[in-house]
C-alpha cells in the first residue's frame, strides 16, 4: 500500500531500470587509444572515375601527416593541416606532397596534443590545387 508510483512504474522498479540502463551505458562507452586524434580523406579527380586519386592522413602517435598519389596520371597529392576551421578557412600547421603513382610522402612537424586538426587534401598539377576535399576533424 504505501508504494510510490511514477508513470505506471513502481518506483523500485523505476530505479533498477534507471541502472540497468546506466550501466549499460557505461559498458558500451569506447574506450580511449592512440587512434582516437586519428583521421583521414581521399578524393577523385572527377565525381565519374572510378580510381581513387589521393589519400591523406593524420596519425595523432607522432604527429604524422601523410600524402600518397594514387595515380599515373599526370597529378599530384597536396595535403595540408590545419585547426581552429570554419566555412573552409582555418589556420595552416604544416603541409606535405607527393607526385607519381603510389608514392606517399609524411610531415612529422610537432602539434601542440590536443589540438582540433582537420586535413585539406588536393589534386595538384604544375603546383596548382585544382580540386580539393577537408576530412573530419582528429585531434593531435
Amino acid at each position: 500500500m504505501g508504494e510510490l508510483v511514477v508513470r505506471g512504474f513502481k518506483a523500485a522498479k523505476f530505479t533498477a531500470l534507471g541502472a540497468l540502463v546506466a550501466s549499460a551505458s557505461l559498458l558500451s562507452a569506447p574506450s580511449a587509444s592512440a587512434a582516437d586524434g586519428d583521421t583521414s580523406v581521399w578524393i577523385r579527380l572527377w565525381d565519374t572515375q572510378t580510381d581513387v586519386n589521393a589519400t591523406a592522413n593524420f596519425k595523432a602517435y607522432g604527429d604524422q601527416l601523410s600524402v600518397c598519389d594514387n595515380l599515373a596520371d599526370g597529378y599530384g597529392a597536396w595535403a595540408g593541416l590545419y585547426k581552429f576551421v570554419y566555412n573552409g578557412n582555418g589556420t595552416f600547421i604544416k603541409s606535405v606532397s607527393a607526385g607519381g603513382k603510389g608514392n606517399c610522402r609524411t610531415n612529422t612537424k610537432n602539434v601542440e596534443e590536443g589540438t582540433v586538426v582537420w586535413i585539406k587534401v588536393c589534386i595538384t598539377k604544375d603546383g596548382q590545387n585544382l580540386r580539393c576535399k577537408w576530412s573530419d576533424y582528429g585531434h593531435a
